[in-house]
């Protein structure tokens, strides 16, 4: 009785290529939960956090001093009393503090920052008595015989802080759970053929696009979060167009493969 043809088993990997594969479904899955996260970070910072730091730099904005007959009134600007206890001054290349150490009541006691050195900080002494105004947590300002200075401790730039902040999360956040998930679902093909170029070409754009989030800042500094965002998106496809014609430069015949999944 003739059995047939015997039966071809598919070729058994190498363990090389076996220990490689299970090691890239590892860090890729734990890759990929990471970038989720980080993601979902971002999308609480600029979903939740901005639009209440905007409210706070528009009630600010329309903020007036508290009714003396009505007392202190929630949102209004008042005035407290405090001891200057001692200040700093230091100018430097790479870091400036100004800054006033105050004794008084408990809401004002401790350091302030107050951004500049004058046209107030410079000329206050250790037992000058000062006026401190005062803006829900905030030291606003702080005077001495009619001369006043605008602190740096106010909300207004923390909504382009806090914007640029969740930009340069995202950024980051997806290209991490991009490239754990294409390790993840590749892993086979990774163990026995290498990591393909195109994670670090994607990798360079994606910090890039973190490092656009400080021009955008600035422009928001000046326009607002809304020009700010607009300006970071417009930048992002300069960033890759960019990467991509450094690496088809620099790698030139083989830049084209690389570009591609292997």
């Amino acid at each position: 009785m003739c059995d047939g043809p015997p039966r071809l088993e598919p070729p058994t990997a190498p363990a090389s290529v076996r220990r490689r594969t299970v090691w890239h479904r590892a860090w890729g899955a734990c890759t990929a939960l990471l970038g989720f996260g980080v993601t979902l970070l971002a999308g609480a910072v600029l979903l939740g956090v901005v639009p209440e730091l905007l409210d706070d730099e528009r009630a600010f904005a329309a903020a007036s001093p508290c009714p003396a007959a009505a007392g202190v009134v929630e949102g209004c600007l008042r005035d407290v009393t405090a001891t200057v206890v001692s200040t700093v001054i230091k100018e430097a290349a790479r870091y400036d503090e100004f800054s006033v150490t105050l004794r008084g009541p408990r809401e004002v006691s401790g350091d302030v920052d107050m951004g500049a050195p004058g046209p107030l900080l410079e000329d206050l002494r250790p037992g000058d008595v000062v006026t401190v105004t005062r803006w829900r947590d905030y030291s606003v300002a702080v005077a001495k015989d009619g001369r006043s200075q605008q602190t740096a401790d106010t909300p207004v730039g923390e909504p382009q802080l806090a914007t640029a902040v969740g930009s340069a999360l995202l950024s980051a956040g997806v290209f991490t759970a991009y490239a754990g998930g294409r390790v993840l679902t590749r892993a086979r093909r990774y163990g026995e053929r290498g990591l393909p170029r195109l994670l670090v070409v994607h990798g360079k754009a994606a910090f890039g696009a973190m490092l656009c989030a400080v021009p955008a800042m600035i422009v928001g500094g000046l326009t607002g979060v809304p020009l700010q965002t607009a300006v970071w998106l417009v930048l992002l496809p300069v960033v890759w167009w960019f990467v991509r014609r450094r690496e088809l430069r620099g790698r030139g015949r083989h830049a084209a493969p690389a570009l591609r999944d292997r």
